[in-house]
């Protein structure tokens, strides 16, 4: 029945562009606990919903190319104000990346300010956070972009083909599985709530299973819905959980800014 509840799934319009493997894994776990194949169809759309269907494009919306602005932009000039702009533009576009904009420079210069500026960069549930690159004065280092939203990663891998900055663009499933290439910093931008609501151990055996040096979350200072009482206790509290939980956190550094709370996470060696 795996398949069928797969195959179901993806002829979703909202859901055709996540990964595969994850829709596979959620069908495995909730066939057995259903009394049919319609309720096992509802259960995985719903657990979908959780992972990324707060982030997803409207059912229906035409496919323009959100890029078509960065295109006519891009002048091979990363300081550029007009590609920036335009780069923004795409971001706020977003409800993940909305709120960070007007924080990029501060955030990541925060942040390499704790790990060195990496040459090789993982970004983990990255949604189109890479478009962010123009104010992360990262040079050439590689940079690894994972999601398991198809749409949000042909974003990505156009954006870096477009600017030729050096990349690798991959669908993964950050709850069943860590990515295996060694990295100096690997990005969780945001990331934890949604794994947290899928499994509550997940988030601890991604960062056990990392192959870096560090790892930085973040949350968000507002719900989608602009709520914030109470919020920045709770994700505090998170982080100093979560630091328990890895067996490999060794420092939680502070890196927070107005528009959202950041950590560095230092971890022992040995990951993966």
């Amino acid at each position: 029945m795996t398949a069928e509840i797969v195959a179901r799934v993806l002829s979703s319009s909202r859901y055709r562009d996540v990964d595969p493997g994850l829709v596979h894994r959620l069908a495995e776990e909730e066939g057995p606990r259903s009394r049919s194949q319609d309720e096992a169809v509802k259960r995985v759309k719903r657990r979908l919903h959780q992972a990324v269907g707060a982030f997803a494009a409207p059912a229906g919306r035409t496919r323009a190319d959100p890029l078509a602005g960065v295109r006519a932009a891009w002048r091979g000039d990363m300081t550029d104000p007009v590609f920036r702009a335009a780069c923004a533009a795409v971001l706020a576009s977003h409800a993940s990346t909305r709120e960070r904009v007007p924080d990029l420079e501060r955030l990541y210069d925060g942040v390499w300010a704790r790990t060195g500026v990496p040459l090789r960069l993982a970004d983990i549930g990255c949604g189109i956070a890479p478009l962010a690159l123009p104010w992360m004065h990262i040079g050439s280092a590689t940079y690894l972009a994972s999601d398991v939203d198809g749409r949000s990663l042909e974003v990505v891998r156009a954006f870096f083909e477009l600017v030729g900055h050096p990349h690798v663009v991959t669908p993964l499933d950050a709850v069943a599985s860590a990515p295996r290439e060694p990295v100096d910093v690997a990005l969780l931008l945001k990331l934890v709530p949604t794994l947290d609501r899928q499994d509550e151990t997940a988030a601890a055996r991604l960062l056990d299973g990392l192959r870096a040096r560090h790892a930085v979350v973040s949350f968000p200072v507002r719900s989608l819905g602009g709520r914030g009482k109470g919020m920045e206790r709770t994700y505090r509290d998170r982080v100093e959980r979560l630091g328990s939980e890895s067996v490999r956190v060794r420092e939680i550094a502070d890196v927070s800014v107005p528009s959202e709370l950041a950590f560095v996470l230092t971890l022992e060696d040995g990951g993966g």
